[in-house]
């Protein structure tokens, strides 16, 4: 298998993680501490279990530590609620976090798969800095929807949404992504799932380079030449 079928695996491998269960809390904080963003870069508030609620949330959350801090918050409660109160973190904007994590998984299980070092994994929370990282780390990068993207692509959507690709079509692909809601709904969302999506809506596409490369100097091409 090439990077890209190993990147989709792992993305596949993920689908149905929901953030707004206790049960997908574990699998949502290690998607964000893929990232070197802080907290506050997902918008983060507490609410009654279950995305969506009608019933506003009795908590802020406050960034104590100005918006450069990484971990100091402190939790307000503006109401009296009762002892058995259900409350969750809802944490918004993790489409980006979760193409992290599925890259840092990649590097760190297969990565003879790529010639992609761990040290330049993404670390952003923003589906746009995707793309400045794919040009930053020897990444082939394709600006606009004039390709077709294949499996295993970053998708990077003009919505700032991201995903990654599990299979092509003739305008339009499937990926998988997260943040992400059933059917046809939105970017902002509580699932991993897989959707369907068309060329048109994308803003570019990261395709992590073969294992053979290194820089601009492909080794397997230089063999050839000198054997």
């Amino acid at each position: 298998m090439d990077a890209g079928d190993y990147l989709a695996r792992i993305a596949e491998g993920q689908v149905g993680t929901r953030s707004d269960l206790h049960s997908g809390r574990a699998s949502l904080y290690g998607y964000l501490l893929a990232t070197d963003a802080s907290l506050a870069a997902f918008e983060p508030e507490w609410a009654r279990t279950g995305f969506g609620s009608d019933i506003a949330s009795r908590y802020h959350l406050l960034n104590s530590g100005g918006a450069g801090s990484a971990s100091r918050f402190r939790l307000l409660d503006t109401q009296p609620s009762p002892p058995d109160f259900q409350a969750i973190m809802r944490i918004h904007s993790w489409c980006a976090a979760f193409v992290d994590w599925c890259v840092m998984r990649l590097l760190m299980e297969s990565p003879h798969a790529t010639s992609l070092p761990l040290g330049m994994r993404p670390k952003t929370a923003s589906a746009f800095g995707l793309l400045k990282w794919g040009k930053n780390s020897n990444c082939t990068v394709f600006d606009g929807n004039h390709s077709a993207p294949v499996r295993g692509d970053i998708a990077v959507f003009n919505f700032s949404h991201t995903g990654i690709v599990v299979q092509s079509g003739v305008g339009h692909f499937y990926s998988v992504e997260g943040n992400t809601t059933p059917g046809t709904g939105g970017n902002q969302g509580y699932l991993v799932a897989r959707r369907m999506r068309a060329q048109v809506l994308l803003r570019g596409i990261v395709r992590l380079p073969p294992r053979d490369r290194l820089g601009d100097y492909n080794i397997s091409s230089r063999i050839a030449h000198t054997a």
